[in-house]
């Protein structure tokens, strides 16, 4: 896996956070979040994956995070994608609460405790910026909104979940005990991850709730267009090609 930075035991909260070339946003905006968490959830783990960066980001996370033992770095070569990096911080987290969001907060800290007092009554509870309750600040431009349509009209047909407004809010909550059993099945590497481990949930059986968050897009995507569309019909495909029967999880 390459470099795994600090070790800890079992505990309340983990934060996952993917990064790939992340080292001028992230660099600033760390210790604000080692911040918040030790305020609010003193019993937490944070864990960075630095998917195959090139500009730096592990050796600024590393330094960010030195002295605080509740924090790590996971960093290897060469990228792999979001759903390689999200799915190592996982498997490697330990908290009885896994949470996962993006980089550039473009989802606020601010929204963690209402995300996770949802896991009382839900195995996974998901961001939404697609519920008429959530509160877009900023909008991303008009070729992104026709891509997310044109998206999920194939999601739908290629692997259901109707029932979700929105599938791909970098910003999820996990019961532990169901996040690494789930996240160890996961095959896709890039951005249709959060598909194929909702997908893979509702073939569960898990109790999945979706919340309105506050969110505002960021400037910097790592998606490129085409590209996207053409990986994205490709993961979909794959999907369900690869989880064809009912998902047996440990008992919860």
């Amino acid at each position: 896996m390459g470099l795994v930075q600090g070790s800890l035991g079992t505990m309340q909260l983990s934060v996952i956070i993917p990064a790939y070339n992340e080292a001028r946003r992230l660099g600033p905006g760390l210790g604000g979040i080692l911040a918040f968490l030790g305020r609010n959830y003193p019993d937490f783990e944070l864990i960075v994956v630095d998917d195959g960066s090139q500009d730096g980001t592990a050796g600024v996370v590393s330094a960010a995070l030195a002295g605080e033992p509740r924090a790590r770095l996971i960093s290897y070569q060469p990228n792999r994608g979001k759903g390689y990096a999200v799915r190592a911080g996982v498997l490697a987290s330990r908290g009885d609460q896994v949470l996962f969001m993006d980089a550039d907060l473009s989802t606020p800290l601010s929204e963690i405790p209402r995300l996770l007092a949802h896991l009382a009554d839900a195995d996974i509870v998901i961001g939404s910026r697609g519920l008429p309750e959530a509160d877009i600040r900023v909008r991303p431009p008009f070729y992104r909104r026709a891509a997310s349509w044109l998206f999920d009209q194939i999601k739908y047909a290629l692997v259901g979940l109707r029932r979700f407004r929105d599938t791909q809010c970098g910003f999820k909550a996990f019961r532990g005990a169901v996040a690494r059993p789930l996240f160890a099945l996961g095959q896709v590497d890039r951005f249709m991850f959060d598909v194929e481990i909702l997908y893979l949930a509702e073939q569960a059986g898990l109790r999945i709730r979706e919340m309105p968050v506050a969110w505002a897009d960021m400037p910097g995507s790592k998606v490129r267009f085409w590209e996207g569309v053409i990986n994205m019909f490709r993961d979909l495909w794959r999907i369900r090609r690869l989880h064809p029967g009912r998902v047996q999880l440990p008992a919860k």
